[in-house]
């Protein structure tokens, strides 16, 4: 297979674009952390029933506070990445979202997606939006059921923030929904320089893609990055398939999950992020709060000095802290009684 220029394959795809059960959980032995949090694994098997996939696997690791829980975060992370986007080991010591999320007293889960990580690795052509938006609703089910009465936010980054916000669209269990390194804009956003994708390899199902060498940078700030975490990036890089991208398109071109979502809603976003390059910073906010037009409640952050991977730049604990506080504010009262 030749290699694929995402520029190219993300216009074809949209041009075409039609706008379009039961879990067991299985907790691996736990492992204590520093600073108040405590770590262990996760394997949920969860039915989904659409574009071949009876039910599926997915993999998560939990980090835990050891103290009352504020509520739980589900980090849901974008295409050719993994859980480690959110807790990354790097030469130089971690870089992690999640264990400053249960230091602050959340219960941090960071999932892979399907067919990445150690969930399930279906035919390339069944990792698709509409599988991943079942699956990880019906995992957010049985979290909510593990958590009673604690706020959950989804929290997606990139493509798993369409993903996210799938599933906040349609889920009674989710309380709020932050979205990272993605947003809405009035004019198409340029793709000039995205990595080419070209097979993963590595035992995977054919079609299954990866960026291709040395050139996880496109996704930094580099004035503003570590190099040992842009060299474990680069290390642990995950995939993407040919079937996500119109999953992808048709939401940033159409907004028909962010039309049906109604909980509070946080976009992040860095100001050198491919996105957001030629949009009109006076528009960010406004645009954001008539995309999610039913929502209660929509504020729209721009990091300055970041790049697309805001939770890998070095000033990630400031977005991080940003994220944490928003949160206990907004989940909270969001709870419905019932729960």
């Amino acid at each position: 297979m030749k290699g694929l220029n995402f520029r190219r394959w993300a216009t074809t795809v949209s041009i075409g674009v039609a706008l379009a059960g039961a879990a067991t959980f299985v907790p691996g032995a736990a492992q204590a952390g520093g600073s108040g949090w405590r770590h262990d694994d996760l394997d949920v098997r969860v039915s989904v029933g659409v574009d071949a996939v009876a039910a599926t696997s997915i993999h998560a690791e939990r980090f835990t506070p050891t103290r009352p829980a504020k509520g739980v975060q589900i980090l849901v992370p974008g295409a050719t990445y993994d859980h480690r986007y959110f807790d990354l080991e790097t030469s130089r010591g971690v870089v992690s979202q999640a264990r400053q999320a249960a230091r602050d007293g959340w219960v941090a889960i960071a999932i892979d997606r399907v067919g990445t990580g150690g969930s399930s690795k279906p035919p390339a052509a069944s990792v698709t939006t509409a599988v991943h938006v079942a699956s990880i609703d019906q995992f957010v089910d049985r979290i909510d059921r593990t958590y009673k009465r604690l706020p959950i936010v989804l929290v997606g980054h990139s493509y798993g923030s369409v993903v996210a916000a799938g599933v906040a669209a349609q889920s009674d269990d989710v309380d709020a929904l932050v979205i990272t390194g993605f947003l809405y804009r009035r004019t198409a956003p340029s793709f000039e320089g995205f990595p080419e994708l070209v097979p993963a390899g590595r035992k995977l199902p054919e079609g299954y893609l990866t960026t291709a060498p040395n050139t996880r940078q496109f996704f930094y700030h580099l004035p503003n990055t570590a190099p040992a975490t842009l060299a474990a990036d680069e290390r642990t890089k995950a995939t993407t398939t040919e079937a996500e991208v119109p999953g992808f398109a048709q939401e940033l071109f159409t907004q028909s999950f962010a039309s049906a979502v109604r909980v509070p809603v946080l976009v992040v976003v860095g100001e050198h992020d491919y996105l957001f390059k030629g949009s009109d910073p006076a528009e960010f906010a406004l645009v954001q709060r008539q995309t999610f037009a039913a929502a209660v409640s929509v504020d729209a952050v721009l990091i300055r000095d970041a790049g697309h991977d805001l939770a890998l730049q070095r000033n990630a604990p400031h977005t991080n802290a940003i994220i944490n506080r928003w949160a206990l504010e907004h989940a909270r009262s969001a709870v419905s009684p019932a729960r």
